[in-house]
């Protein structure tokens, strides 16, 4: 079973219990508020049993988002958490709204009892377990869905507080404190949608994640040897696991391979000491140049020195025609080009079996001579493969 398999189950399986849970509690707290004409009591069982609708969502919204990356979503599917999490903060504010509006055009006198109060007292102590218990396999997953589903789930702990005060402010004969209750039910539902729906829009539109995490990013990458100056970072969440671009700087003698091993082990590091870190995109750069967001950008529309040098193919074709001498003896398919400190320092490859003198340094230094044609770079070398 894959971790994303893992984390569906985790997801399903708490969504479910928390279901049977809120459809049992808000059929009691109905029929027992109907019983004492308590409209906070009915309201906080409309609540509960709204919660199923929701908890839908959850279950369907979770289980799609964990599904693996294909063709028309290559960063995989979690935005589908995002945007039903979204959708259940408007639900929230919809049963606000009804709650509130219940509460000025509902006439009934509600009466104090035991059964009412019991009722309220055990939807506090359930609710509260619901959300303890959601929280930490949200946080186990990483799903801020399921996260905001336990402060769903708490926000019904906190009406129900609201509506055992209301009970007993009419118990001593304050009848409008069950509407006051049901009010203040209203305003905590509400807030509660607000900050859900504001938090996943930022997220939607790719606002960067909390900034002092992006500095402990960078640290963990700077804490590598060989690993320069993390910078031009950029980052981007998802259903609350991070997709993070980055550049480095790594020595400007590194091979291609040195390059991506260092590449990786940024991403292996970074990764291991942040989980909530999903994907890590690394461009490597050298320590003697900055490729930076803002230096690419001045040079819109046109080369930036560095690419004004010519790209490997066209220094193959130039070596072809200035060694062809030497061609016979030489693996211009092994030349190395090192860019370094805005210039082109060519490496050639010959091998000495082919050679057809034993005087190396003869060769070298005739080599060099026709190097020294070529109308751009400096400090070219050959070097011999003896086989």
């Amino acid at each position: 079973m894959t971790v994303k398999q893992k984390e569906t189950q985790i997801a399903q399986r708490v969504t479910v219990v928390g279901a049977v849970w809120d459809g049992l509690l808000g059929i009691l707290k109905i029929i027992v508020g109907y019983l004492s004409q308590s409209q906070a009591l009915i309201a906080d069982g409309i609540h509960s049993l709204s919660d199923l609708v929701t908890d839908l969502f959850v279950y369907i919204a979770s289980t799609n988002a964990r599904q693996a990356p294909d063709k028309n979503h290559p960063y995989g599917h979690l935005r589908f958490e995002t945007l039903t999490t979204v959708i259940l903060g408007v639900v929230l504010i919809v049963v606000a709204t009804g709650i509130a509006f219940e509460a000025f055009n509902n006439d009934l006198q509600p009466t104090a009892t035991w059964y009412g109060v019991g009722a309220v007292i055990l939807t506090i102590l359930v609710k509260e377990a619901i959300f303890h218990y959601t929280k930490r396999a949200g946080e186990q997953i990483g799903s801020r869905l399921l996260i905001a589903n336990a402060w769903h789930s708490r926000s019904d702990a906190l009406s129900s507080l609201a509506v055992l005060a209301g009970l007993i402010g009419v118990y001593f004969g304050y009848a409008w404190a069950d509407k006051a209750a049901s009010v203040v039910v209203a305003l905590l539902i509400g807030k509660i949608a607000v900050e859900m729906i504001w938090e996943n829009l930022a997220e939607l539109v790719d606002t960067s994640p909390d900034p002092k995490l992006i500095e402990q990013i960078k640290s963990t990458a700077d804490s590598l040897k060989d690993v320069m100056a993390p910078h031009d970072v950029r980052a981007r969440s998802m259903a609350g696991k991070i997709f993070l671009d980055m550049h480095i700087h790594v020595p400007a003698t590194a091979s291609v391979s040195e390059g991506h091993y260092l590449s990786d082990l940024v991403e292996y590091t970074i990764r291991k000491a942040h989980p909530q870190v999903q994907d890590v995109m690394v461009h490597v750069d050298t320590n003697d140049h900055i490729q930076s967001d803002s230096y690419t950008n001045d040079h819109i529309g046109t080369r930036p020195p560095v690419l004004q040098m010519p790209a490997r193919h066209q220094v193959l074709a130039d070596l072809g025609f200035i060694l062809r001498t030497h061609r016979d003896y030489l693996d211009l398919e092994q030349t190395q080009l090192h860019y370094i400190n805005k210039t082109l320092h060519v490496h050639i490859v010959a091998c000495a079996s082919k050679a057809p003198s034993d005087n190396l340094n003869q060769l070298t230094r005739s080599i060099e001579m026709d190097l020294n044609n070529l109308p751009y770079g400096s400090d070219h070398k050959v070097f011999w493969r003896v086989n």
